[in-house]
């Protein structure tokens, strides 16, 4: 249980930066002090009663606000229930000088500034700057305002006032003193930090409006360089754009669902965060010399390449602050990434099923992979695969002189694999669990000194793990789609897996198809997709799911009596696909109906439109097949084909296919 920023997860921390935007009641707001502090968990109690910031998202007082304001704290309380870090921190101190019923202040020229002071039992502490505030029009003129004059190098009275917040209740702090913030509250954090490098102090900033870069010292600069700052960066963010900034640490992928919006893009719900509670896909891309004498700009610093021993002494002094496993895994990938310059980093792990020993991916450090997280490798398909079930570290040189087939995984990841580095991980070598893999260097192939740092890099991890005496166990996962009330899992269907659920009413199993479509999840109910967490206010983001992702065979039963041609039917479907390679005349061919494009549907035979749902479901190729039950008169053994039909696409890892069925049918062999 820590504030360490070298323990913190990534979805504690937003967890923090989020929480500072739902402003206390009235009874509350003027009652923290040391003195007398207010416990993480009684704030998220609270928070169905704050107020909420229109910035970074929209809340009305509305009936609609406070169901949103219960999703949001359902979710907080999700994540301080599993966390190791938050049980026992402390609110100690709170100011809001906004204007109005929320604020702490009916003078409508103070700053609008809202911040929290927290503190662990081993005295460790952290302050929370939120961003810009629009509770009231002075507040969003005082604000705005001042961003503008931040970005020109002016020290505002917003600027003092959080200088003065984390002097206050950082004095008599002995352990390491933290500072985060969002948005104009990142420039807040960036400010105090720079300005009070000589304590022992962290900072995490998030789509922050970057501060002057033209009015810091050398060493100030060089300050937000270091481990000790993180500067994450949503992708498509214009933040970071207010002014220079050469300090990135990391960019975060979005949700792949997300609304494309500014106020979506800059908040904080629409990223992902893996099984650890890191984020999703992220990339070290700390910038390099070369990157920056492409700008307009002549002040940046010379970098210079570690040699192997200061990577690796660098890594253990990271790896002696780290006592949770999420963060062993994240940390450990992240570092090789950036003394490698690879294009990504994957952590497989070892599992078994009826057809024998696999290996998935528990944790991909590369934008735009989540397809990669359906793949099943199984013993000869590629090289992590042969590194576990051999048991060998193995360096290719060149993936292209290869044997071993790699053209799946080139399609999920979406590029050409050129060259690879895989190490086995295990307790030793006869009990191996996994392998750490990584794909491409960014220039070049990988060298034989990388094989040998990343090697050792990996024997260090190991090392840690093993002393730490923690499993695995809790983060094997290998489904699809989920239904999880509270913190339990109610349903569940395996990736690439073929699953009937019988029912004893039309009702029952309308019910159960709307909840697995995200129409009609209850407040405490997650719908978790490919392990992208969908809640009930992400209608939009589970709209696009459902378009992108599903396919419903017999969705319309009034489709098999229908006037429309078959061709009126496959265009249609054509025109939603994401590529346009693929034409009528060939879809047509493939599923047998090339002779039938000018037919009326309700002419075909029982055999040719069971055909045609086939090849409906599959031309859009999505993650999830539902097979509905068949309308009425279809012989049930043409029905009892398409099952087959689906089973073996699963098996091929194709499809993934749940089969709804009422008890009164008969059931197919399975």
């Amino acid at each position: 249980m820590s504030l360490k920023m070298s323990n913190l997860l990534d979805v504690e921390k937003y967890l923090l930066l989020e929480l500072v935007y739902f402003h206390l009641p009235t009874p509350y707001k003027n009652q923290i002090s040391r003195e007398t502090p207010m416990k993480l968990d009684e704030y998220i109690d609270l928070v169905e009663r704050c107020g909420y910031s229109i910035y970074p998202g929209f809340i009305s007082r509305s009936a609609h606000g406070y169901l949103y304001k219960k999703r949001r704290q359902a979710h907080f309380k999700r994540i301080y229930a599993a966390s190791d870090n938050l049980a026992d921190v402390l609110i100690t101190g709170y100011i809001n000088d906004n204007y109005g019923p929320y604020g702490n202040t009916g003078n409508k020229n103070k700053t609008s500034l809202v911040s929290l002071a927290l503190e662990d039992l081993d005295n460790n502490g952290a302050v929370v700057f939120s961003g810009c505030e629009q509770m009231d029009p002075t507040s969003t003129v005082l604000d705005w305002g001042d961003c503008l004059l931040a970005s020109l190098g002016v020290v505002t009275s917003h600027h003092h006032k959080a200088m003065a917040f984390y002097d206050h209740y950082m004095a008599g702090i002995r352990g390491e003193r933290n500072i985060l913030g969002h948005s104009k509250g990142g420039n807040l954090a960036t400010y105090v930090y720079i300005n009070r490098l000589e304590q022992n102090t962290h900072a995490y900033c998030v789509n922050a409006q970057p501060y002057c870069w033209y009015t810091m010292t050398d060493t100030q600069k060089e300050a937000l360089k270091t481990d000790r700052f993180e500067y994450i960066v949503h992708a498509n963010d214009p933040t970071r754009k207010a002014s220079y900034v050469s300090y990135i640490s990391r960019t975060a992928p979005l949700n792949r669902y997300a609304a494309r919006r500014f106020i979506d893009i800059h908040g904080f719900a629409e990223v992902n965060f893996d099984a650890f509670g890191n984020l999703e896909g992220t990339r070290i891309i700390r910038e390099t010399v070369s990157q920056l004498k492409s700008r307009f700009f002549n002040d940046y610093a010379t970098e210079r390449r570690l040699t192997h021993e200061e990577c690796i002494a660098g890594f253990v002094e990271k790896l002696n602050q780290i006592t949770s496993l999420p963060r062993l895994f994240s940390t450990t990938l992240d570092e090789i990434l950036l003394v490698t310059e690879a294009g990504g980093a994957i952590i497989w792990l070892r599992e078994a099923d009826d057809r024998g020993a696999y290996i998935y991916p528990l944790m991909i450090k590369s934008p735009g992979a989540e397809d990669l997280y359906q793949l099943k490798l199984r013993p000869g398909q590629g090289i992590p695969a042969r590194c576990v079930f051999e048991g060998l570290p193995l360096y290719i040189k060149d993936s292209r002189q290869y044997r071993l087939p790699v053209e799946s995984r080139n399609q999920n990841l979406g590029l050409t694999i050129t060259s690879e580095i895989a190490v086995p991980l295990g307790i030793d070598e006869a009990d191996v669990f996994g392998a750490l893999e990584l794909v491409n260097k960014r220039e070049g192939i990988f060298s034989l000194e990388d094989f040998a740092l990343v090697n050792e890099m990996t024997l260090l991890m190991l090392d840690t793990f093993k002393k730490s005496g923690q499993s695995l166990d809790n983060y094997r996962d290998f489904s699809l789609l989920q239904i999880r009330k509270g913190g339990k899992p109610t349903f569940a269907v395996e990736k690439n897996g073929y699953q009937e659920e019988s029912f004893v009413s039309q009702t029952e199993k309308k019910a159960f198809l709307k909840k697995i479509l995200g129409q009609s999840l209850e407040p405490n109910e997650r719908l978790i997709f490919n392990r992208i967490t969908f809640t009930r206010d992400k209608q939009e983001q589970l709209k696009r799911l459902r378009k992108q992702e599903y396919a419903i065979i017999f969705e319309n039963p009034h489709l098999r009596y229908a006037k429309i041609r078959v061709n009126t039917v496959l265009i249609g479907l054509l025109l939603q696909l994401r590529e346009n390679r693929i034409n009528l005349d060939r879809v047509a061919k493939m599923i047998g109906l090339d002779d039938k494009l000018k037919s009326p549907i309700k002419d075909l035979s029982d055999a040719e439109y069971i055909r045609l749902e086939y090849g409906m479901a599959r031309i859009r190729r999505p993650k999830l097949i539902i097979v509905n039950t068949p309308p009425r008169g279809l012989r049930p053994a043409l029905y009892r084909v398409l099952c087959d039909r689906l089973k073996k696409d699963s098996q091929k890892k194709a499809a993934t296919v749940v089969v709804l069925r009422n008890n009164n049918e008969e059931r197919g062999k399975q």
